[in-house]
């Protein structure tokens, strides 16, 4: 029997107090692809770090096509074949596409940097794994699906045997997640093995030739791939059964309407109009480019809104800006987390609060109430479960589902009327995900509303009481959610697209 490309035998790692991984074993031969599931926190990034060298294991022995891999550095282990694309972006968006697949390498001639052989070998490339992209373009031009391709084609010129990829498919349209498996399962059939991970149990079933689940740093392989479910593997990452969120039976009343929009125009908005009734939740649907995204942006000040109306409670709200937004009584997650959400260099206490700091939180003569600060952040890391040892440890020291947590935390804690969700699930575990509809659930039930923008589809059914469909910056159509199937959804979203094509 031949030996695998990748042996892990009884890895751990500890981490001052912390055993962060415990005596973790994994087999990975070419060309298979195999998935990490778990919780935010389980010991995924762990697992995958001590296998491309970021930081050693305490415990154990990886080894690659023979190589011992103690040793060696993470360059070492590169020039192995082991290659980590991570979870967040880590192409260089204001250089091209050529100059990022050969970042680091740059081929010279005479002494100069050879532009021509980078140029010709960089279009060979896209082309060969098939992208349609101009290696002079500038990487920030790129789509989204593009921009993850090149991140494995800029492994895949390096000579990678083994590629980790880490949530990849985040803020991916569903379309361009099958466009992505496809492109991984081409590199799968050269004999490239990959470790995927991913919180979307669908995907994972999909993709995956081989499962495994980390729970509080323990390693349980799936044991009979063939018949695996998601119900299943959602049990093995929880440690129990899930039960899932759902919105409740009973609909706001139509003639309550919170949210009055009219003739809202803005960068990729076109003349919107749409009542948003007391304790909806408001699905939101568009493809890329669609006003989807543009219009929640526009609706919370981040893009600017050249003209039109928005009532709240019957009076007329001033946009100009996110602070006049939450002051307003208007609040909005990004999708981007990590360039528009978490201050890494603030604890979870300041992340929480700082939203508040020209509101509830401000006392009479200007100074902040540090210690109801306190008390809320505390109280929404209980309500949350949000996974930190207090509420002063460093935001970057978190998970990327408890960085959500936080977000979601700071931004009920400006108690708004509106709460606009852009992809708020995205990245975070089964368990988290549950935890956060369910909140916001709770707080339409008083009467909050809520728009949802989410690629989600099976999520956006369970929350949502009706769906807009965005389609060239417009309200292309507007349906009840009564019991509306995936199928369905997809319907209307297609025939709307064709529509405006037409």
């Amino acid at each position: 029997m031949s030996q695998p490309l990748l042996r892990v035998t009884n890895v751990s790692k500890i981490f001052g107090a912390t055993r962060a991984l415990s005596g973790a074993n994994l087999d990975i031969a070419a060309g298979e692809i195999h998935s990490l599931l778990g919780r935010n926190g389980a010991g995924k990034s762990t697992l995958v770090n001590i296998i491309a060298g970021v930081y050693p294991q305490t415990e154990g022995d990886v080894v690659f096509d023979g190589h011992d891999l103690r040793k060696l550095d993470i360059f070492a282990r590169q020039k192995l074949g082991i290659r980590l694309v991570p979870q967040h972006e880590n192409s260089f968006p204001d250089l091209t596409v050529a100059e990022n697949i050969f970042a680091g390498d740059l081929p010279k001639k005479n002494g100069l940097v050879d532009w021509s052989t980078i140029n010709e070998v960089a279009a060979q490339e896209l082309a060969a794994y098939g992208v349609d992209a101009d290696p002079r373009g500038m990487v920030r031009d790129l789509s989204s699906i593009d921009a993850r391709k090149l991140n494995i084609i800029r492994s895949m010129h390096s000579g990678a045997r083994l590629i980790i990829l880490d949530e990849p498919t985040t803020a991916l349209t569903t379309r361009e997640r099958e466009e992505l498996f496809a492109f991984v399962r081409d590199l799968k059939a050269m004999g490239t093995a990959f470790i995927f991970i991913s919180h979307y149990l669908g995907e994972v079933l999909d993709l995956s030739d081989s499962i495994s689940v980390l729970r509080d740093g323990l390693m349980y392989p799936v044991e009979d791939r063939a018949s695996a479910t998601q119900e299943h593997l959602g049990e093995l990452v929880a440690g129990g059964q899930v039960e899932l969120t759902r919105r409740r039976a009973e609909r706001p009343d139509p003639s309550d309407v919170l949210v009055q929009i009219r003739g809202l125009r803005s960068a990729g908005v076109e003349d919107v109009d749409l009542g948003i009734r007391r304790g909806e939740v408001l699905g939101i649907i568009g493809f890329p480019g669609s006003g989807a995204r543009e219009f929640c942006r526009a609706l919370f000040g981040a893009d600017r809104v050249t003209s039109g109306t928005v009532h709240l409670e019957g009076r007329l709200v001033r946009l100009s800006s996110p602070r006049q937004a939450l002051r307003e009584g208007i609040a909005y997650i990004s999708f981007d987390r990590h360039r528009e959400g978490i201050m890494p260099l603030m604890d979870v206490n300041e992340n929480i609060g700082i939203s508040s700091h020209a509101g509830a939180l401000r006392r009479a003569w200007g100074f902040l109430d540090l210690k109801r600060q306190r008390q809320r952040s505390q109280q929404y890391r209980d309500e949350l479960k949000i996974k930190c040892n207090t509420i002063f440890d460093p935001m970057d020291s978190l998970s990327g589902g408890n960085q959500q947590k936080v977000l979601v935390s700071r931004l009920l804690s400006t108690q708004p009327s509106l709460l606009i969700l852009d992809e708020p699930t995205v990245g975070i575990d089964i368990l988290s995900r549950e935890e956060i509809i369910s909140k916001v659930l709770e707080l339409t039930r008083t009467g909050m509303s809520a728009l949802y923008l989410t690629n989600d589809y099976e999520e956006l059914l369970r929350v949502a009481d009706r769906l807009v469909f965005f389609d060239e910056g417009r309200v292309a159509s507007v349906v009840d959610n009564d019991d509306l199937t995936i199928e369905q959804l997809t319907q209307i979203r297609d025939s709307n697209k064709e529509a405006a094509s037409a």
